[in-house]
């Protein structure tokens, strides 16, 4: 195959991230550490509830205590014993609301359901009604007994009883005003209510795998059910979706889909789509995950999500790139606010006060020290501690917020090492024109180290530019940056941001992809491999590649490469993990490539692989580079090949 020109538009990712805009920010008020848990809640008075066990270090088979905490976080109000393991609602007033939960993973008889509600401190039961019965079934997923509240203090209950999922409504009293089968098999997995208990939305367990969620909204009569199908399907691989219902009845669902991609999903009563927002996440979006949702009394949607080593697009973060992350969207879809939560390792759950009070809990993972002592008996950490934490955030326009959030590789969005002549992308806020700046460079004249008024350095040395835009900068980190740290700055309109140390390595190996899986791959005759267009098995494929490590003859920041080809002067080694549809085998096989080098007319700094279609079929791919000082592996990666 011939040395061929990669379309630029496939390496310039420029418009992954959205320009800020003011609005709701929130502030960062106090951490601290909490214990393990099964729910979390909040009132009008925004104090904190929380479900956990009452035995420390579990929450698996044992009793659950519910504990009232003070919206500061620094005051037990109660805590009670409720003798069973359970769900937990509370409504705006603060009643507290709970169900029985089976502590074994398989019935073998059906279990019975109940709710009580607990007195305004919690020492005493107000009243216990019976709501129908669990049936028999395998409950090693994690479905059991569902519950949900609304302003006026009716309790929502639902599980799957023996002819099906059904709903039993309660009154403020705890009257049963009615119980309302969905006719459906399906075990329900979340339900969610609006403020007036008018909506009352649930999410339906799939019967096989294949399946996706299951969606179902009951009329206000308590007699109707209509199902309704989000646009974006999430599947029963995927962790049951968060449901919310927002004052005017509209549905939403945030979850991933059967890519891995995330989503969340507003629809009107009627089913007709408000909005669909994909989560910017990376091109590896398989690796995010979504978290809890919650809604705040304008109908703003609070979610969580977890990114792990990968970049997520920030707006207004409050802390530099981590793994879990805090978005709020409007009701019409616009992102108000994207923040990484400092050293939170897991997506966690949210939950917003009326007065736009927000929690997370989350997992931190030791780096910080809480800003105070939580009040918990049997946690009295003081300093950096692995494990649960509460963050408590709340609307504030003079929040402190960096510019620069993160920095990763421009192919793989992994965080990390930078190498010398590696494409990388930069995230924040402020750091360029809001509309984006696009760059060019001819064989006589590279890539700019100003545009749109936007100048990035790393330790002094100005670096080429290829896209910069408010929230987003694409461009080659210099041949010249040398370890162990590089200091990497940003300056917009004469104003420099905040600057990000960042660890340096000898290579930063990332596959560019077109969707996250699937490499920008280019086939024998040139034309862009896709499922439409896969490649021949005994034809070759080109892949594109940067972060290889340092070239020969050396090139100058940001020009072309042209005749006669440098070479990469480190060892390169594409290995192929073979994926049939069974899943991937662990045994994992070298391709031997045609041609590794620099890319012909595009930047120093990145590479073409030509290698043999047919080694790829059904197989996932990786780079490795090895050399005297380094040994690294970039992302995982597919391309498209015909059947035999």
């Amino acid at each position: 195959m011939a040395l061929t020109r990669l379309p630029i538009c496939l390496m310039l990712l420029s418009a992954a991230a959205a320009a800020a805009t003011p609005g709701l920010t929130l502030g960062l008020d106090y951490t601290e550490t909490e214990p393990l848990t099964g729910q979390i809640a909040t009132d009008n008075s925004g104090a904190f509830y929380v479900l956990s066990s009452c035995v420390t270090g579990s929450n698996y088979y044992y009793p659950s205590c519910v504990t009232k905490m003070s919206a500061d976080g620094k005051t037990i109000l109660w805590q009670t014993n409720l003798g069973f393991m359970a769900a937990m609602a509370v409504d705006p007033n603060g009643g507290v609301y709970v169900v029985p939960e089976p502590t074994v993973s398989i019935l073998t008889a059906p279990f019975n359901v109940f709710v009580e509600k607990l007195s305004a401190d919690g020492s005493s039961v107000l009243w216990r009604t019976p709501a129908g019965a669990m049936a028999a079934n395998d409950l090693g997923a994690g479905y059991g007994v569902l519950i949900a509240v609304d302003s006026t203090g009716r309790a929502f209950v639902s599980t799957l009883g023996a002819n099906g999922a059904y709903v039993v409504r309660l009154n403020a009293a705890g009257a049963v005003d009615f119980t309302s089968a969905l006719n459906l098999p399906n075990a329900p997995a979340a339900l969610a209510v609006d403020p007036a208990g008018s909506h009352v939305v649930v999410a339906l367990e799939p019967t096989t795998a294949v399946e996706p969620w299951g969606y179902a909204r009951l009329a206000p009569n308590g007699a109707i059910w209509t199902t309704f199908t989000p646009p974006y399907a999430i599947p029963l691989q995927s962790p049951p979706p968060g449901l919310a219902v927002a004052a005017n009845g509209d549905a939403l669902v945030y979850g991933n889909d059967f890519s891995g991609n995330v989503y969340l999903q507003r629809l009107d009563p009627s089913g007709a789509v408000v909005f669909a927002t994909a989560i910017p996440t990376s091109p590896n979006g398989g690796v995010f995950s979504s978290g809890g949702l919650a809604l705040d009394t304008a109908g703003n949607a609070y979610v969580t999500g977890y990114s792990g080593a990968l970049m997520h697009a920030v707006r207004n973060s409050l802390a530099p790139c981590g793994e879990a992350w805090l978005s709020v969207y409007a009701p019409d879809g616009t992102l108000l606010q994207s923040t990484y939560l400092p050293d939170a390792i897991s997506s966690g759950q949210v939950v917003v006060s009326p007065d736009s009070n927000v929690f997370v809990l989350t997992t931190v993972g030791g780096s910080i020290a809480p800003t105070q002592t939580a009040p918990f008996p049997g946690y009295p950490f003081s300093g950096p501690q692995y494990g649960p934490a509460l963050f408590h955030l709340s609307p504030n326009a003079s929040a402190r917020i960096l510019p620069l959030a993160c920095v990763g590789n421009a192919a793989s969005f992994a965080t990390g090492p930078v190498a010398p002549g590696e494409m990388a992308t930069l995230f924040g806020s402020g750091l360029g024109p809001q509309l984006g700046v696009q760059t060019t460079a001819t064989l006589a004249n590279p890539y700019p180290t100003q545009a749109g008024n936007v100048e990035v350095t790393f330790d002094g040395t100005p670096a080429p530019l290829l896209w910069v835009q408010d929230a987003q900068i694409n461009l080659a980190v210099p041949w010249s940056v040398a370890g162990p740290n590089t200091k990497v700055c940003v300056t917009y309109n004469n104003v420099q941001s905040n600057c990000l140390s960042l660890p340096v390595a000898q290579a930063a190996p990332g596959v560019f992809t077109l969707d996250g899986t699937y490499a920008a791959a280019l086939n024998q005759d040139g034309s862009i491999n896709s499922a439409a267009n896969p490649a021949p098995p005994d034809s070759i494929v080109a892949i594109f590649a940067t972060g290889l490590g340092p070239i020969n003859p050396p090139q100058s920041d940001g020009s072309l490469v042209g005749l006669p080809l440098p070479v990469n002067t480190l060892s390169l080694m594409l290995e192929a993990q073979q994926c049939p549809s069974t899943g991937c085998l662990q045994r994992v096989s070298t391709l031997n490539p045609l041609y590794a080098g620099p890319a012909p007319y595009l930047i120093s700094g990145t590479s073409q692989i030509n290698f043999a279609a047919g080694g790829a079929s059904a197989a996932r791919l990786f780079l490795e580079v090895v050399g005297a000082e380094t040994r690294q592996t970039g992302n995982t990666f597919r391309i498209h090949v015909a059947s035999q």
